[in-house]
This record gives C-alpha cells, sequence and structure tokens, in this order.
C-alpha cells in the first residue's frame, strides 16, 4: 500500500477515529503507576509483564500480587482484564484495561499445574522462552535450535485448554514452528518484526509469519530500535515502522497486523545497560537507551502519529481500526472466551 506521496487527512476526523477505537498494546512493557496518565492517554489495554524474564513461580506469584495491588488501589483508572468483553468495558468507563502477561515460562518450573494456578491468579498472554533455552524449548539466541520440548508441547496444549493467549516471541525459529503445529487458537507474536527488513535474531521469517496468520493470529509490530531500524547504526523514524506494519498488511493481509511496542515505561537507563545491553550485545547493537525506540512513537502518548502516519499512507478507517486494537481484540475473544 505504499504510496507516491502522503495522502491529504483531516485531522478532526482522525482524533475522532482514534477516539472511538479500541487501541492495544500486544506488549506494553511494565506498569508503572506514575506513568498511568500516559497510558491511558494513548491505549485502551496493554499486555504487562508481570515479572523478569527467567523468574521462578513464587517471585511471579509475587509481581501478580503487585499488579493485583493496583487493582485493588485505583479502581478508577484500571480495569483487570480476563475476558475480551472487559476490554470493551474499559473501552467504555474509561480506564486502562491491563492484561497480565509473563515473557517467558521459567515461572512453571517444569510443572504443569503452576499454569493452572497461574490462570487462576489472572495470567492471560505467556511466552514460551525469552531469548534462552528453557524446559518449554529453544529462545531465539541460543546456537543450536532444537525446537520445543515434550513439557513445551504439554503447555501448549494446556494453554488453549485455560484460555492463555499463546506468545511466540523471544522464541526460536524451530520453537515457533512447532508451537504451531499444536496449538489449536490463534497465537500471537506480540512484539516481533519482519526479518527481511531487519536481519535481528529478534525477528521472524515470512514463513513464522505465516504459519501464524494461517492460525488466525496477528504480529504485533515493535518500534524496538534493534528490530525496527532500517540501519543498524541509526535510529528508526516512524516511517521505518510504518514500513513494518505496512510489509505485513500488504503481505499477509490487513486482518493479521497489529501493535505490540515493548515500550517499558519504568525502565531504569543504568540497569538497562547492565543487563540488556550487556547480556543480548549481538542483538541490541550500537543502540542505548535514548535511541531505543522509533523516533515519534517513543512512548504510548504517541500512538496518533501512527493514526495520522497510516492514513496518509491510505489506509482506510477500517483499516486503521484494525491495527490499533480490532486484530487483538478477535484473537481475544477466541482464546479467553
Amino acid at each position: 500500500m505504499t504510496v507516491a506521496a502522503a495522502k491529504p487527512v483531516d485531522l478532526k476526523h482522525l482524533e475522532s477515529l482514534y477516539r472511538d477505537s479500541i487501541v492495544i498494546d500486544a506488549l506494553g512493557g511494565d506498569l508503572v503507576p506514575s506513568k498511568l496518565s500516559q497510558l491511558r492517554a494513548g491505549f485502551t489495554a496493554i499486555n504487562v509483564t508481570a515479572a523478569s524474564p527467567h523468574a521462578g513461580f513464587v517471585d511471579v506469584a509475587k509481581a501478580i500480587y503487585t499488579v493485583l495491588t493496583y487493582y485493588d488501589a485505583l479502581p478508577d483508572k484500571i480495569m483487570p482484564i480476563k475476558r475480551a468483553s472487559d476490554i470493551e468495558e474499559a473501552k467504555r468507563t474509561g480506564r486502562l484495561g491491563v492484561m497480565i502477561g509473563l515473557q517467558d515460562g521459567s515461572a512453571l518450573e517444569g510443572s504443569l499445574p503452576l499454569l493452572t494456578v497461574l490462570y487462576e491468579l489472572g495470567l492471560r498472554v505467556m511466552t514460551l522462552t525469552y531469548n534462552e533455552r528453557n524446559a518449554l524449548g529453544d529462545g531465539c539466541t541460543e546456537p543450536h535450535d532444537q525446537g520445543i520440548t515434550n513439557f513445551g508441547q504439554q503447555v501448549v496444549r494446556d494453554m488453549g485448554r485455560l484460555g492463555i493467549v499463546l506468545d511466540l516471541t523471544h522464541s526460536s525459529y524451530r520453537t515457533t514452528m512447532d508451537a504451531m503445529e499444536i496449538c489449536e487458537k490463534p497465537p500471537i507474536f506480540s512484539h516481533s518484526n519482519p526479518y527481511s527488513m531487519t536481519p535481528s535474531k529478534r525477528c521472524i521469517k515470512d514463513d513464522q509469519i505465516k504459519a501464524c496468520v494461517e492460525l488466525g493470529g496477528v504480529i504485533g509490530i515493535s518500534v524496538w530500535a534493534p528490530m525496527a531500524a532500517s540501519d543498524p547504526d541509526s535510529q528508526p523514524t516512524l516511517d521505518d515502522y510504518l514500513d513494518r506494519i505496512e510489509y505485513v498488511a500488504d503481505k499477509f493481509g490487513i486482518d493479521h497486523v497489529g501493535i505490540g511496542t515493548d515500550i517499558f515505561e519504568g525502565k531504569n537507563p543504568t540497569l538497562w545497560r547492565a543487563t540488556t545491553k550487556r547480556r543480548y550485545p549481538d542483538v541490541v547493537g550500537s543502540f542505548e537507551h535514548h535511541t531505543l525506540h522509533a523516533k515519534g512513537f517513543e512512548d504510548h502518548t504517541e500512538i496518533m502519529n501512527v493514526v495520522e502516519g497510516l492514513a496518509k499512507r491510505g489506509y482506510d478507517d477500517p483499516s486503521i481500526k484494525k491495527v490499533l486494537g480490532e486484530n487483538l481484540l478477535r484473537v481475544f475473544r477466541q482464546v479467553l472466551g
């Protein structure tokens, strides 16, 4: 849908379109009470990462407890998301819908019953691995990709039974393809960009996208610079980000692309350099904390830039609404009920 010149847009109409839209971040990072006004200004609902990857069950349970206390303390600002209809209720009441997620299955500690316990605590989205190998399968940075494990297969099946969205982000090529062979409900790549545009270990290949689409899933396009940059030495722009939305929409269909920012509002820059950059230098590359997101979409309040950018590229109102959240809402209806 690339156009030679930007299409003229009616900003008042786009603001109205945005206000009427369900806007979902498939991976909205952490939940920071001091940043709630920013999140509520931009999004209807977000999938929050309740605990750090690789955390054990007790630490994850404590982290989820913290989210539950926010639910109790801020009922006029936060709407717990356990069913898809809760997202619509959050929109209706002007609250931020918060869906509890994990970016790693290590919290299960090899015990399938703990998945049900986490579901009862509110878990609704989970990735299988976070870059490294765990008991469920291989991560995307492992040098030898052995795919999903038997335990991982059990987890995928039980996630479908319970109603937990299968997120394949951060997992290895074989792990994702193996998982998609056995999952019975639509999966998502909550924050993964096309490998053909940015050849990073954290990006996904076209056949991975195709397999997800064939299951009715959605690809959440991220503003994270190492996945959104066209030049590995330059901070990506909003156009770089929109190009990746457009790539998936044009090649695989407008019904299968969404937003997954991977913006962590409360991440400490010093801690980030000491952990993420040090641990994954070949993935992060030359980027630093202050260049970590695409210009024009560096925090959640800038979502209107995406709306305007899509409109200028010729996307009609229904298509924009699908990208903003309707596609993800469809998946959540099918998985969460």
